[in-house]
């Protein structure tokens, strides 16, 4: 297994017990899902687009999420509101 001895971090690790993620909680608050098929890898990337300091610009957001894929066409939800 490529993973063997290294930590990984899945959507369920986000939360603190019963408290989500900040940006867990903010998929559910702007309704930025909906058939549910990406909203797990949308959110770890997420999570690593923030904490690696790539969201200067909508374009560059748009940038490092680009590797997932959306069959409901979600997409615009995800990197065109501003905190």
């Amino acid at each position: 297994m490529r993973l063997d001895g290294a930590e990984a971090t899945t959507i369920e690790g986000l939360a603190d017990g019963d408290e989500l993620h900040p940006l867990q909680r903010a998929f559910i608050e702007q309704d930025a899902f909906q058939c549910g098929f990406c909203t797990p890898g949308q959110i770890m990337s997420g999570v690593d687009c923030i904490e690696e300091g790539h969201t200067g610009s909508h374009e560059e957001i748009r940038e490092w999420m680009s590797g997932n894929i959306c069959r409901c066409g979600c997409y615009v939800k995800y990197s065109s509101r501003r905190s």
